[in-house]
């Protein structure tokens, strides 16, 4: 089961990161529409298509709102095979960063070490731990950094298979 979990996030992270890196070769962007409701974390939603390695992607962004506290955002990455959802919820400062990275015009490419966690569950208790075990090198500009350090944090983020 650890195995499994561990596996699927860096199946996740790969996906993610692959077509991140096909954006941030670009310079990752969001539409005008989203940013502006990321900012308050009203409900949006919006569908983008990419290619990376001759595969077709669909990815779908979705502002749920606030909820409890935080702002409850999803994201789903499909391929013809497979199919992934990050549910995601962002305290305020987290809301704020992101926003900002998304504001920065800057196409100057940066380099971060981005963690790999791996998530543990106590059998007596249920009670989840994370650690981290390892790290990748990830580049791209301050909005593709930003999303990626927390997309790829389960505190904020947690990947689900879908198919």
């Amino acid at each position: 089961m650890k195995k499994n979990i561990i596996l699927t996030i860096v199946f996740v992270i790969g996906i993610f990161s692959s077509l991140a890196y096909v954006s941030a070769s670009e310079y990752t962007k969001f539409s005008s529409g989203f940013k502006k409701h990321f900012k308050d974390c009203d409900s949006y939603k919006e569908t983008i298509e990419s290619t990376f390695e001759g595969k077709n992607f669909k990815t779908q962004r979705e502002i749920i709102g606030w909820r409890n506290g935080v702002c409850r955002y999803t994201e789903t990455v499909s391929s013809g095979s497979d199919a992934y959802k990050l549910n995601c919820m962002f305290p305020d400062l987290q809301v704020e960063e992101l926003y900002k990275s998304m504001k920065d015009s800057s196409k100057k490419p940066q380099e971060y070490s981005l963690d790999i966690f791996e998530i543990k569950t106590d059998s007596k208790t249920g009670k989840e731990t994370f650690n981290v075990v390892g790290s990748t090198t990830i580049r791209g500009n301050n909005a593709y950094i930003t999303w990626a350090k927390y997309q790829n944090n389960p505190y904020f983020c947690r990947p689900e298979k879908l198919k």
